[in-house]
């Protein structure tokens, strides 16, 4: 993801310089261009971001469900075997 963000942002700025070095505008079009330019690289970063937390948030749920799996499959294996072991508890006693 950072990578991703790093090579982002290292293309925006490298294509903005070398936008404004080989074809000079006007001080009106030059400003223009950059607000243009610094709208596009901000929309990219908003996405960018978003994709970063959706991915978070996806990884978060999925642990979360395994996690939640494990748990129960943990509690439904000590409840089997302390079932278990009152029965032959209770069959022991009758003897």
């Amino acid at each position: 993801m950072k990578s991703n963000f790093s090579g982002l942002l290292v293309a925006i700025l490298t294509g903005a310089a070398l936008g404004l070095l080989l074809a000079p505008r006007s001080g009106k079009d030059t400003r223009k261009k950059i607000s243009n330019d610094s709208d596009k690289f901000l929309k990219d970063l908003q996405d960018t971001i978003a994709d970063g937390f959706n991915s978070i948030r996806n990884q978060y749920d999925d642990t979360k469900q395994n996690l939640t799996s494990k748990y129960n499959d943990a509690v439904d294996t000590v409840a089997s075997r302390t079932k278990g072991a009152v029965e032959r508890i209770e069959r022991n006693s009758k003897h």
